[in-house]
């Protein structure tokens, strides 16, 4: 597994790639990502019929009942992947972890408000999209959304309302469609196995995954929040220096180093310190 530190690619309105960010065995990274979506598939949902309608659809863990042609079109996803304990997965998990929070520090660099908005990170987990199992698209949307509606209640996990940044990790090419294109911004990004994606979370990213027509395709998602945690709202954030088994196997954890790593990281690229990222990381805290 080899980090690449490669330059930064604006392709528009705050959207960043970095191609051929990192190398490591693609093939094995999907047969992993397949391997970890199906099960976690196959323990979330048991087909069922709605006994109202007499529809056929899924229930969920919880008793839920979901409809068969949208739950399908959905991608599946592999969301507990961090609680492993094969040394293999705990050994790749951790590449794709650190390489994502290096570059973050790269796209500081190129919008440094931004690091006054990220206190935390949610860690990634695996996305599949595939025509063959129906998860095929995944329709325009932001990350930031909730879902909200006054007068129906309050959602009960509001912990998309924190996200800052988004972070994609590219598995694999090899499949027809599937390209991820920027409503607003006119933007369409065509995957390639070991690039990075980074873009603001909010509406004016909103994006869509266009449908699969053919094969199989792999990312790591993840994102950069900020925000107290609440957790009326499921919002539990583990601190890795008090916390730090818990930690480990967490998927929100606190960037307790982000201010001395993004300060060693101008040190090194030689930035003007006359500069706005310097400015920021020097006037907060001090």
């Amino acid at each position: 597994m080899i980090y690449n530190d490669v330059a930064p690619e604006h392709l528009g309105g705050g959207v960043i790639v970095f191609r051929d960010a990192i190398t490591f065995d693609f093939d094995w990274a999907c047969e992993f990502a397949e391997n970890a979506v199906s099960a976690e598939r196959n323990d979330m949902y048991k087909e069922a019929i709605d006994p109202e309608s007499g529809r056929p659809g899924f229930l969920n863990k919880s008793g839920y009942f979901f409809d068969y042609e949208d739950t399908m079109n959905m991608p599946r996803r592999g969301a507990s992947i961090h609680r492993s304990e094969q040394a293999d997965v705990i050994e790749f998990l951790k590449f794709l972890e650190n390489s994502r929070d290096k570059y973050l520090l790269k796209y500081l660099v190129e919008f440094p408000l931004a690091y006054k908005n990220i206190w935390w990170k949610v860690k990634g987990h695996l996305v599949a999209y595939s025509i063959e199992h129906g998860g095929r698209l995944l329709g325009p949307h932001s990350d930031t959304s909730a879902d909200y509606s006054y007068g129906f209640g309050e959602p009960t996990d509001q912990l998309a309302t924190r996200n800052t940044l988004t972070a994609l990790i590219y598995f694999n090419n090899g499949f027809s469609g599937g390209a991820h294109y920027f409503n607003y911004l006119d933007i369409r990004y065509t995957p390639n196995p070991g690039d990075i994606l980074m873009f603001p979370s909010n509406f004016m990213a909103a994006h869509e995954i266009e449908p699969i027509t053919a094969g199989n395709r792999y990312t790591y998602l993840g994102w950069y929040a900020h925000g107290s945690p609440n957790p009326a709202v499921n919002e539990f954030i583990a601190d890795p220096i008090t916390q730090p088994e818990l930690a480990a196997v967490s998927t929100n954890v606190y960037l307790p180093t982000l201010r001395e790593d993004f300060r060693n990281h101008l040190i090194n690229c030689g930035v003007d310190k006359s500069s706005p990222a310097w400015h920021l990381v020097e006037s907060m805290h001090s």
